[in-house]
């Protein structure tokens, strides 16, 4: 494989797992910024929200051997 196609593949890799890590952020803040932080229940999804950025933070580090 040559230089240019690896590096390529790397950036394209690099890109997927930065937007597989933040997606629940983005959609909770997506979701707040349309209801605003007027209930219990925003506060809950943007809770889990990063629950969930952290479990797929974790994953990727340390499973993924």
């Amino acid at each position: 494989m040559n230089k240019i196609l690896l590096v390529f593949l790397s950036i394209i890799g690099g890109i997927e797992v930065v937007f597989y890590m933040f997606t629940p952020i983005f959609l909770v803040t997506i979701w707040t910024s349309i209801t605003g932080f007027n209930d219990w229940t925003s506060y809950f999804f943007f809770g889990m929200g990063l629950v969930a950025t952290l479990f797929r933070a974790i994953k990727i580090g340390w499973m993924k051997d």
